[in-house]
């Protein structure tokens, strides 16, 4: 499914001018995966002003929440530019993230690969009072674990600016 996936996507970002905006609903990422590990988890921590030292080492039995939101666009095949190509969108009009959000069924594990899946829900063009054309792109991208069992989920709303022709 995910060579498939994949195919797919290359496909339509080879000739990704005039497609319609209704072709991309429903259109599954390419897929892959994602290890989070101890070292980098714990520099997460870190990073976010936390002191890491032996007496609360305890409280790093898992992975840091941001994984969820690192880990599934690094796992899901596609970078942001290649949903930005896929679209034929331009970055220099100015893409906004809209919403972000997650929701876990369970803690992420350390030392774990997680499967991750996502689709495109929908895209769609509105006008702005304050932007103008714009395209609104909703997707959701999503973990499994080994037993392929839905982990954590994130929903994106990305605001993609058009300049007008």
């Amino acid at each position: 499914m995910v060579k498939e996936n994949k195919k797919i996507w290359e496909e339509l970002i080879s000739k990704p001018k005039g497609l319609p905006n209704d072709i991309f609903s429903g259109l599954s990422f390419p897929g892959g995966t994602f290890f989070i590990d101890t070292n980098t988890n714990l520099l997460i921590y870190k990073s976010t002003g936390m002191i890491v030292n032996k007496k609360n080492l305890n409280n790093f039995i898992h992975a840091h929440p941001i994984f969820l939101f690192t880990s599934t666009l690094r796992g899901s095949g596609a970078s942001i530019q290649d949903i930005f190509d896929l679209l034929d969108y331009d970055v220099n009009n100015g893409p906004m993230l809209g919403q972000c959000n997650m929701s876990f069924k369970s803690p992420l594990q350390l030392e774990r690969e997680y499967k991750i899946d996502g689709k495109i829900v929908s895209l769609k063009e509105k006008i702005s009072k304050k932007l103008g054309r714009i395209k609104i792109l909703d997707f959701t991208l999503s973990m499994f674990d080994n037993h392929n069992s839905k982990v954590a989920s994130v929903d994106y709303v990305w605001i993609l600016p058009e300049k007008e022709a």
